[in-house]
Order: C-alpha cells, then sequence, then structure tokens
C-alpha cells in the first residue's frame, strides 16, 4: 500500500476514534432506558411487517395452534387470532391443522354450550374463560351502575371491618371520574372509562399480572384522598380529590387497555392484557395494536411478548452513532494492520537464501 493510502487510513482512523468518543460521552448523558427509543407509527407498521413476513411461516403458525389446541379450556381468543394472522398474512396451513380447528371449534361452540357457559361467565367472572361466552361477562360487568355498586359494596365492607378490595374501589373511582381525572392526568375520557371497566373484569377474572395490581394498588393508597370523596356531589368532581402524579399511572395504563379494546373488542384487549407487567409495556402494546390491527393477537402469540415488544423499539441515534463510529475505527485499523503484514512478507520474500 502506498504511502498516501496509510496516511488516508491513520487519518480515518484517528477521526473515527475520535468520532467514537463524542458519541460515547453523549450516549452516557442519557439513562440507560433511553438506549432504545419507540419507532414512528409509520416505521412501527413497516417492522411488523417484516418480521411476520419471515416468521409467521405455515410450520410455526400451525405449530402454535396444535398447542393451544390441546389445552383445556382451550383459548378461543388466541386460537382465532392465528387463525386471523393466518389469513392476513396469506399463509397456507396444513389440512391436519384446519380439520382439528374446525373439529375443536364445532365442540366448544354448539347452541347449547355456549348458553351454559353464557349464563355462568354473566353470574360469575371467575368462572370465565378465554371463550365465546366471554362477551356476556363482559356486557354483564361494564356498566356505570356496576361502578357504583362495587362502590356502595366495598364501603359496607369497611363499615363491618372487613378487607375492601382496593383493585374494585380504584377502578371504580376512576371509571365513574373518568372525564375530570383525564384533565390532571392525561388521556381521553372515552378509552379511559371503558378501559376501567374492562380492568375490572380482568380483575375479577384474575388476568391481572402483579405488576399490574400493584400499580392500583399504589393508586388506591396515594392517589385519592378517600376522606374528601363523600362531600364529592358530582361525578366530574372526583377530580378535585384525586392525586394526579401518584394516580396517573393507573389511569394511564387503564388508558391504553381501553385503547386496545377500541380497536380488537373487549377479549382480544383482555388477552393482551394478561401479559402487561408495567405501563410501558400497556402503552407500546397499545401502539402495537393501533398498527397490527386485526392481526395483533396472532402476532403475539407467534412472536412471544419479549419479541413482539422488541420490534416496537429502535436503538437511539446516540447508540447507533457510536456503533457506526466503532465500526469505521475498526475497518481503518484492520487497513493499517492487513499493509503492515503485506510489507513485511514482501521483505520476507526478497531476503537472500543465506
Amino acid at each position: 500500500m502506498r504511502p498516501f493510502w496509510r496516511l488516508v487510513l491513520g487519518g480515518l482512523l484517528v477521526a473515527s476514534l475520535l468520532w467514537s468518543g463524542w458519541s460515547l460521552w453523549q450516549l452516557s448523558r442519557l439513562p440507560v432506558r433511553s438506549w432504545a427509543v419507540e419507532r414512528s407509527a409509520e416505521e412501527l407498521g413497516a417492522a411488523y411487517d417484516r418480521v411476520l413476513a419471515r416468521r409467521a411461516t405455515p410450520e410455526a403458525i400451525a405449530a402454535r395452534v396444535e398447542e393451544r389446541l390441546v389445552e383445556s379450556p382451550r383459548n378461543w381468543v388466541a386460537l382465532e387470532g392465528l387463525w386471523t394472522l393466518a389469513e392476513a398474512q396469506a399463509v397456507d396451513l396444513p389440512e391436519a391443522t384446519r380439520a382439528a380447528y374446525q373439529q375443536a371449534h364445532a365442540a366448544d361452540h354448539s347452541t347449547l354450550r355456549r348458553a351454559q357457559d353464557c349464563i355462568t361467565c354473566a353470574y360469575d367472572l371467575r368462572s370465565c374463560t378465554m371463550g365465546a361466552a366471554l362477551g356476556c361477562g363482559v356486557v354483564v360487568n361494564m356498566t356505570a351502575l356496576g361502578d357504583l355498586l362495587s362502590l356502595g359494596r366495598e364501603a359496607g365492607v369497611w363499615v363491618q371491618g372487613g378487607e375492601v378490595d382496593q383493585l374494585d374501589v380504584t377502578l371504580s373511582f376512576i371509571g365513574i371520574g373518568a372525564t375530570g381525572l383525564v384533565v390532571v392526568t392525561g388521556g381521553t375520557s372515552y378509552v379511559v372509562k371503558s378501559g376501567a371497566g374492562l380492568m375490572k373484569v380482568a380483575h375479577r377474572m384474575g388476568r391481572m399480572t402483579p405488576g399490574v395490581r400493584a400499580i392500583y394498588r399504589r393508586g388506591f393508597r396515594e392517589g385519592v384522598d378517600w376522606a374528601r370523596v363523600p362531600a364529592i356531589r358530582r361525578a366530574d368532581d372526583l377530580a378535585q380529590v384525586a392525586q394526579p402524579e401518584a394516580l396517573r399511572p393507573a389511569v394511564e395504563l387503564t388508558g391504553s387497555l381501553g385503547a386496545m379494546q377500541a380497536r380488537l373488542g373487549s377479549r382480544g384487549a383482555l388477552h393482551m392484557m394478561g401479559r402487561v407487567d408495567t405501563v410501558a409495556d400497556a402503552r407500546r402494546m397499545a401502539r402495537a395494536t393501533e398498527a397490527l390491527g386485526p392481526r395483533s393477537v396472532g402476532a403475539l402469540e407467534l412472536l412471544g411478548k419479549s419479541r413482539f415488544l422488541r420490534v416496537g423499539l429502535r436503538l437511539a441515534d446516540a447508540l447507533r452513532e457510536m456503533i457506526a463510529a466503532l465500526l469505521a475505527a475498526l475497518s481503518a485499523a484492520l487497513g493499517l494492520i492487513w499493509s503492515r503484514l503485506l510489507r513485511t512478507l514482501r521483505r520476507l520474500v526478497r531476503v537472500p537464501n543465506g
């Protein structure tokens, strides 16, 4: 290699190392959680399309469908989600898988079976499964009357010295006061109100993760001045007794579930809710459902929660710049090392045999 090109490579190496140092300094100023940032709405849809084009193969979807079919009781929200995903991706499933699906569907969706399950689920949400009758329980338990009854019931428990259901009370408070609460905590009253009703269903069905329960318990303890609640005369005035910072995570979580419900329906949103552990999980799942639409449940089933949520993130610009700078420095260094090796080999070849 001529001296000129060695000089160019040396200059590139120095410039790349300086660039790497600058990028590393910039990155060190960011919290670790900021090293990955959420994709824009346009990027998000394209990213999921790329991943599903690669992962949603007939074999992968068929294997997941067959795993769900052997469960008892069967989770028809998950099964229908996988079926919808296969159709949306134009995936032709094996005939054996199709036959097994149709046979199981006929067995679980007979008129008598659905009527029995509907009555049982509407009467007691704890007996509900993720089957066709789930809608019966949701409809009965997602009304404003249900919120008032919950507060009245828990008030009676408290007067008698019993243990109050903190989650149910907090969700009823959020549901009744949604319009006023979104002013001080952010969000949209409609999705918060519908999300509160659906979250109560999730609570009674046992589909809340420990992380979600902790958020609502904190909202109960720190988010509301309960001593002032009896003096409130209108639902919109409930915001006056709320502590915005303490209650905001619970309201945001509730709103994310409401947004998922608006796109997937109650059954689909409940299924997604069963995989949420944090407010960030809920927000990212809600964004994913906006990009994926009806494919959301099937994509979550196929990819798993970790990969499903990772698709929505990309490396922060500072981290990408540092990686690019390090690769440039490595390339320049390898070029110089290769040049040195070639010069050494040439000298060895020219040495006369002694």
